[in-house]
């Protein structure tokens, strides 16, 4: 969980570099201008970490931040299986057309309902989806982020029991800032669509490092009586 939450802070930083220099492409009063000014936000409060390791803060902050990007990660699990979906459609397979859909709502609960939902519906159709690109552990991926996502829900919870004050500014702003993230990545390549130059500089600066879930060991059975 500690890569993704530094994967997840560290394209926050890079996002921000890459739209203060090129801030006059988008105006403080236009949405993509909006956009980085809630990841510049983000980016400020999460440099204030190293004042949360003050009575267990670091764990707290630490927990926030966590479900954060677990959940933009899982977000980027449905949106890919999605993809894979609408591409297959395009192939020629109508079975699969409105299986895959984001959920309207925006809630914690709403995800995890549609990730489940996505676990359970690709099993019929991973061979398919596999073959336009998907991992071929897709599923079991899917399925970690799901448990690790659940986990974070209850860990945040009691963490912003015991400092709901700075943490829950955190978790704002961190949302918010995912948020942002996935709607900056329609904007800028729309507004750079004729500068490869700009859209290279983006996709470096916008990449989030996937991380393969680690599988917890099995413990080892006793060995049979004789």
């Amino acid at each position: 969980m500690e890569q993704k939450i530094n994967s997840l802070v560290a394209a926050f930083k890079t996002v921000d570099a890459f739209g203060l220099a090129n801030a006059a492409d988008f105006p403080v009063a236009g949405l993509g201008g909006q956009q980085f000014a809630l990841i510049h936000t983000a980016v400020t409060s999460t440099a204030t970490l190293g004042a949360g390791q003050v009575s267990g803060g670091e764990q707290t902050h630490s927990a926030v931040l966590g479900k954060v990007a677990c959940r933009f990660h899982l977000h980027d699990d449905l949106l890919a299986i999605i993809n894979a979906a609408h591409t297959l459609v395009l192939l020629g397979n109508p079975t699969i057309g409105g299986k895959f859909l984001m959920p309207h709502s925006t809630g914690d609960q709403a995800l995890l309902n549609s990730a489940r939902a996505f676990a359970a519906d690709a099993l019929a159709f991973s061979a398919a989806l596999i073959s336009v690109g998907q991992a071929a552990d897709f599923i079991a991926h899917l399925n970690a982020d799901i448990t690790t996502f659940e986990g974070l829900i209850s860990t945040k919870g009691t963490a912003l029991t015991g400092q709901a004050g700075a943490t829950g500014g955190l978790a704002d702003a961190a949302h918010k800032a995912a948020v942002a993230l996935h709607i900056l990545k329609t904007i800028v390549p729309n507004t750079y669509k004729n500068n490869p130059t700009k859209l290279a500089a983006w996709a470096t600066a916008s990449h989030v490092e996937k991380h393969t879930p680690v599988p917890h060991a099995k413990p080892t059975p006793p060995p049979t009586p004789k």
